[in-house]
């Protein structure tokens, strides 16, 4: 029965850094020159990697989109150690979409702690260019039914997880226009009170997706529940349109030098 005994999540990408905000201030740079930034972003940009320490070979998310980027083609979803799961997304019409999960391994080797798929395939079904529901299946069988709810306004406020007939768990959503203020996400409460001006890197994502990694590393793989980034977050740079551009998620006390922190790059859609 699937995520009835979840172990500690591993952290939740950049969402749930807990600490202090603002955008570090770098003077001249004119990534962080805040006087550019309007209300509404100067473009629509979509996420294409999130990599750790800048570096290629360390993947938290390498996203491949259509030309307009209204499709998903594949995603890399890793931990930064190498190894990456990849997901090789099938459309069919505009109803239904059917993802293919794999397990990559780094150098001919699996490395902890991503070793175990919940399903190797997801049929996702839409309505109205929403998740309806995703069916997951492993070696061909029927594991798990997944069932999403929304509001008036068309805003996520449930995914349900089913077991054949009977609901094992859910996560839940509260909004505050477009930003979830209070949210149960994977066996995980989250509460935001203040949201900056910039622009999540998932705000353009479609769907709200868990990964399907087992255990430590089961977490939401996509996360379009945030048109601002929450003021919880620890250090942030921002490009000249208000997208974050990086994100230090550790410092050396001593030196106070950056130790670790998350790069991100996008893409602009053709017309």
């Amino acid at each position: 029965m699937k995520k009835i005994l979840y172990l500690s999540i591993f952290f939740i990408s950049i969402l749930m850094i807990s600490c202090k905000p603002d955008p570090i201030d770098n003077g001249d740079d004119d990534t962080n020159n805040t006087d550019t930034i309007q209300e509404e972003p100067l473009v629509r940009k979509y996420l294409t990697k999130q990599l750790l320490n800048d570096d290629p070979e360390k993947i938290i998310l390498s996203i491949d989109w259509n030309e307009d980027c209204s499709q998903i083609i594949n995603v890399k979803h890793g931990t930064g150690n190498g190894d990456y799961v990849n997901y090789d997304f099938t459309y069919y019409r505009n109803d239904s979409i059917v993802v293919t999960l794999s397990i990559v391994p780094y150098d001919g080797f699996y490395s902890y702690p991503i070793w175990c798929l919940y399903y190797d395939k997801m049929t996702i079904y839409l309505k109205d260019n929403k998740i309806d529901k995703i069916y997951g299946y492993g070696e061909g069988r029927l594991l798990d039914i997944e069932e999403y709810v929304y509001n008036e306004e068309g805003k996520l406020i449930e995914r349900m997880y089913w077991n054949d007939v009977q609901r094992v768990a859910k996560d839940t959503f509260e909004w505050d226009g477009d930003n979830v203020v209070k949210a149960y996400m994977i066996n995980g409460t989250y509460e935001y009170k203040e949201f900056t001006k910039y622009i999540h890197p998932h705000y353009t994502l479609p769907f709200y997706l868990s990964n399907e990694v087992a255990f430590e590393v089961q977490k939401p793989l996509f996360t379009p529940l945030w048109k601002n980034i929450p003021k919880d977050y620890e250090r942030i740079e921002v490009d000249n349109d208000g997208y974050l551009s990086r994100h230090i998620i550790s410092i050396d006390e001593e030196t106070d030098s950056v130790k670790g922190y998350y790069s991100y790059y996008y893409t602009i859609p053709s017309k």
